[in-house]
């Protein structure tokens, strides 16, 4: 089951792949569909009703299936069994050709693979941080100058109040940010926030630290060019909006930026990355490792499915992988690769992540402890519509607090 189609070199990346692999193991007959083509919808939610029924039937339809830590949970809901990966999936932990062509941070204290029942499901190809995408042709014509690195969060509300001023005569209105349903973009953006707050901030109940958070979102709504946004729009319709010079910023993730090159080849002048904004200097930097697919434990193609896993850990896939994608890899590398080095979205990254502590993503970790900020989550919006106030959020939250 493939991942990646119509994301541009990820799912050429995916095609090469299983050409290379077919050419060196004719001895294996291949069938293959991109999980887009072959579920009602490319969702998590979709994979793991398949992989469920699967399981709950003993009929393996797909003995390589789409997995990633969301679809392991979902199915875990489904089954209502966190362990049932153990039981039904192959654990490549004690395969030297899998484990251990990992970056070797990944697995200590178990810090990724607890979100897939603490096996390793297979190689953690896809790596990703989290990122303002910003257009610079529309800042300039903005007479702003965005600020790559540390934005701070009156950046953010200044470069809003400039397009309510902008927005006052323009034939055509340009909001902050284009917001799609289900981006999760302003639960990143208050996670950002929050963790940038000072270490007594944090601490306790971190109430301090939240206040502050919702605080910068009922300012943002009192901008026209922050309440007006819809939520409503897909993700085609988001990135329509901002490459017609629409929205300033798309936050999101690295690999969105794949999405956008798919889309639109030529789109040096209207994407560049910047800085998720914070309150000070920004200590950490959020992002993800994630694997990508899963091999059917009482699959009858069992060990073709594990040689195709193995050949997907070696390390110049990996070089591709970040080559085609200009994202890291959880994969290692096996040699320096100027080309990669000198992309602007990797010159990004690589800045990003010196000297800077890693914090996995919000929705990786959710599930597990959320961060005392996702209690407030649900009033995001309506703060940003000004229907409600962050003194009214906190005291709604601590009324439904156990005591």
């Amino acid at each position: 089951m493939g991942h990646w189609k119509g994301e541009g070199l990820r799912e050429q990346l995916v095609r090469e792949v299983l050409e290379d692999f077919s050419f060196l193991n004719q001895d294996i007959q291949i069938e293959f569909a991109f999980a887009a083509d072959v579920l009602p919808e490319k969702s998590p939610a979709a994979a793991a009703e398949l992989i469920a029924r699967m399981v709950r039937t003993g009929t393996i339809e797909w003995d390589v299936v789409w997995l990633d830590a969301t679809i392991y949970r979902r199915v875990a809901k489904l089954l209502d069994d966190p362990g049932w990966g153990a039981k039904h999936l192959v654990d490549f932990f004690g395969n030297p050709a899998v484990e251990q062509a990992h970056k070797p941070f990944l697995f200590q204290e178990n810090t990724h693979c607890r979100n897939t029942g603490s096996i390793l499901t297979g190689p953690y190809i896809e790596g990703f941080f989290y990122l303002m995408i910003y257009n610079p042709s529309l800042a300039q014509r903005l007479g702003l100058e965005i600020r790559e690195e540390e934005m701070t969060a009156a950046d953010l509300l200044g470069y809003a109040r400039r397009l309510d001023e902008y927005n006052r005569t323009a034939a055509e209105p340009v909001d902050l940010l284009a917001l799609f349903a289900n981006s999760g973009s302003l639960q990143r953006l208050a996670y950002n926030l929050f963790l940038s707050c000072p270490p007594e901030e944090l601490a306790g109940n971190a109430e301090p630290a939240i206040a502050r958070v919702l605080q910068t979102f009922e300012q943002l709504g009192r901008c026209e060019s922050v309440r007006g946004m819809d939520v409503t729009r897909d993700w085609e319709a988001a990135s329509r909006m901002f490459m017609a010079d629409r929205a300033l910023f798309i936050a999101d993730a690295t690999w969105r930026c794949n999405m956008l090159t798919a889309a639109y080849p030529d789109i040096s002048r209207k994407a560049a990355p910047a800085q998720m904004p914070g309150f000070g200097p920004q200590r950490y930097c959020i992002g993800g490792f994630i694997p990508t697919w899963a091999v059917m434990k009482n699959s009858p193609a069992r060990a073709a499915g594990i040689r195709l896993m193995e050949f997907w850990s070696r390390p110049e896939i990996a070089e591709k992988w970040e080559r085609y994608t200009k994202n890291p890899s959880g994969l290692r590398g096996g040699v320096y690769d100027p080309e990669y080095r000198q992309d602007a979205l990797a010159i990004y990254q690589r800045r990003l992540s010196r000297g800077r502590t890693f914090r996995p993503d919000l929705f990786l970790e959710q599930d597990e402890v959320p961060p005392p900020i996702m209690a407030y989550s649900a009033f995001l919006l309506p703060l940003l519509r000004q229907e409600t106030t962050a003194a009214e959020a906190m005291q709604t939250v601590a009324r439904t607090k156990p005591r």
